[in-house]
């Protein structure tokens, strides 16, 4: 680039530390990438314990995650200098800093709550339920109902979360519907985790409905095994939220399947419930 006063080419410039000196047969992008994760850097580590910490829990020690500065301070610095400190002597090993976040304490609460912590949602004192994000919604749905969405331009297959930009549509806008980013910029704000009225009859009597009824589906090929009902309550539940129905809940399903014009409803019922269901929609 060159400078519009003086007309010489201008030198690369970093904010702290060393700038970088690549030669004309070097690649610049790699240049400062050797800078941004170098020891001269102390933000990056800092911003990026932040960032990851902020997808396992639904919110950062500092957020918002893209509004990093000293007078909008961590609401734990000892904690989040802990996960700093580990990420760099790791050496960035993001895999690393992924399994201790896992395997704390803080990520195995639950979402129940107790006299002392039924208001808190900013010390991470229990788990915040949080809607799945949008591919991550239509890959479960897909997964659950045995279904495969078809994305415009894109080969046969491709999940919602392998989709390389926002350009790509499909599944009838559920998407966007759902909050993806648009990429416009690199601020975590695009996304959008808000729940609406729109979202919930899109589940309710959209496209969902239509994969779950599908011939070649889950449920469809659950019952060409001639399963019995009681298996078959256990197959959907098990498909659709990982656990076995309770006892009220088995005594419910029976009932749906039984209930039913014949069994094949029934079944279905039985899965758009589940899939309509917080236990299902939500990151619990």
């Amino acid at each position: 680039m060159m400078h519009p006063k003086t007309g010489l080419t201008v030198a690369p410039y970093v904010p702290v530390g060393q700038n970088p000196r690549p030669d004309a047969a070097s690649n610049r992008r790699t240049a400062f990438a050797h800078w941004l994760t170098s020891s001269d850097n102390p933000f990056f580590s800092r911003a990026m314990a932040n960032r990851l910490w902020s997808y396992f829990f639904g919110k950062g020690i500092i957020e918002p995650v893209d509004d990093i500065r000293a007078s909008n301070p961590p609401v734990n610095p000892e904690l989040l200098e802990a996960l700093n400190k580990d990420f760099v002597e790791s050496g960035y090993d993001l895999k690393h800093l992924m399994r201790v976040m896992v395997l704390s304490r803080t990520y195995q609460s639950s979402i129940g709550t107790n006299v002392w912590n039924a208001d808190d949602r900013t010390n991470f004192s229990h788990a915040l339920p949080r809607r799945l994000e949008a591919e991550q919604l239509l890959d479960a749905i897909n997964l659950v109902t045995g279904s495969q969405s078809a994305f415009n331009g894109l080969p046969a297959g491709t999940k919602a979360g392998q989709i390389p930009d926002a350009a790509a549509t499909g599944a009838d806008g559920f998407l966007d519907l759902f909050g993806r980013p648009s990429r416009d910029t690199p601020c975590e704000c695009e996304r959008s985790s808000s729940v609406s009225l729109g979202q919930a009859m899109a589940l309710i009597n959209g496209p969902t409905t239509d994969t779950i009824s599908n011939k070649e589906g889950r449920v469809a090929k659950l019952l060409a095994t001639n399963p019995t009902d009681d298996q078959v309550v256990e197959e959907i539940f098990l498909t659709a939220v990982c656990r076995m129905p309770s006892a009220r809940e088995r005594t419910e399903g029976l009932d749906t399947l039984r209930g039913a014009t014949n069994r094949g409803e029934g079944a279905q019922d039985l899965m758009w419930a589940l899939v309509n269901s917080p236990a299902f929609l939500f990151n619990r």
